[in-house]
């Protein structure tokens, strides 16, 4: 993207937590560079284009002002429409969040009163047991049937209540499988999808001053899916794509299918891309990733990639050299970069 000298690529909270980056003082920068009215309906635009940079409007942004182009009044209008589609779908998801955590946290909740009432259950069946073998007077046993009738009582209502959010949980469920989605970006990670990069790929052999292509994936994610379960799997993917935002700034990250993402790095040598991988590999190594709930680690996860680079060649035949050099970084043990066979 050419936001120009002041762009960062920390386009997430994460990032920009860690390093203080200023969106609303970059958006400001825009404006003025850009000669645009400082007013609230232009910031927007520019302040959500910085922000996501991989969305529809963000690539657009990027788009007309390759090159150095100045964005025009007139451009900011017309990307309005934009903005807004983005603003109602982040709406509607905001809203599934906040609903996914108020279930999250009732489960969480009537989990905890199923392992209390397991661990009363156990106390109180050793007191009925000893009632039984006499090791207790008559109040004894009344005063053990009236905690299983009490016992009783918690159970069935907590059946009730796990009922009931196993309702609510399948009517959110069915809310997010009907949503219209954006087909420009993958769901699960939030970065481009193969629909939303192909005017990019069709750009490439024309970028005067070519372009640098990485190919990457975990190793052994198929292992760790079986050993965890698909959902585990998923957080290590996003774990994995936040790891690559934050070596990589200013690069397009794109999920080319499952786990082989695609990066492309416009304007800039080999060797920078190359670099960045390595960062993004020894970040993935770095990483302690553990199961939510237990804490139990998953084990160390690591990237393989392969880097290409070329000037006037179509997307493909740079996919095709980076996947060679991917295969030759993932034989043993993977957790390699290789850009030179």
């Amino acid at each position: 993207m050419m936001w120009g000298e002041a762009q960062s690529g920390a386009d997430r909270a994460d990032v920009e937590a860690e390093q203080g980056w200023d969106a609303e003082r970059e958006a400001a920068l825009f404006l003025d560079r850009h000669r645009l009215d400082q007013g609230p309906d232009n910031r927007a635009v520019v302040l959500y284009a910085i922000r996501h940079p991989d969305s529809a409007l963000g690539r657009e942004v990027a788009r007309r002002t390759d090159g150095g182009v100045r964005l025009t009044t007139e451009d900011v209008a017309a990307l309005r429409p934009l903005l807004r589609a983005h603003e109602e779908a982040g709406h509607g998801h905001g809203a599934w969040q906040r609903d996914l955590g108020v279930q999250a946290e009732r489960l969480e909740s009537l989990t905890s009163d199923a392992r209390q009432i397991t661990s009363d259950f156990t106390s109180d069946m050793a007191a009925l047991s000893r009632a039984q073998r006499g090791e207790g007077d008559a109040n004894g046993t009344k005063d053990v049937a009236a905690l299983l009738e009490q016992l009783i009582a918690r159970i069935a209502r907590t059946e009730r209540d796990l009922a009931e959010l196993s309702g609510s949980i399948a009517t959110l469920h069915d809310r997010i499988e009907t949503a219209p989605r954006d087909p420009d970006v993958d769901p699960l990670t939030g970065v481009m999808s193969q629909t939303g990069a192909r005017r990019l790929i069709a750009e490439l052999p024309d970028q005067p001053h070519g372009y640098a292509l990485a190919t990457c994936g975990l190793d052994d994610l198929d292992v760790i899916e079986t050993r965890y379960g698909r959902s585990v799997a998923d957080n290590v993917l996003r774990t994995f794509v936040a790891t690559l935002r934050q070596s990589c700034q200013g690069v397009d990250i794109i999920r080319w299918e499952d786990n082989l993402f695609v990066l492309l790095l416009r304007g800039r040598p080999l060797a920078h891309l190359a670099l960045m991988m390595e960062e993004a590999r020894a970040a993935m190594l770095a990483r302690t990733l553990r199961l939510r709930g237990s804490g139990e680690p998953i084990g160390v996860v690591t990237l393989s990639a392969g880097v290409a680079a070329g000037m006037g060649v179509p997307m493909q035949d740079m996919f095709d050299r980076a996947e060679a050099f991917r295969a030759i970084a993932g034989g043993g043990q993977g957790n390699r970069v290789v850009s030179r066979a």
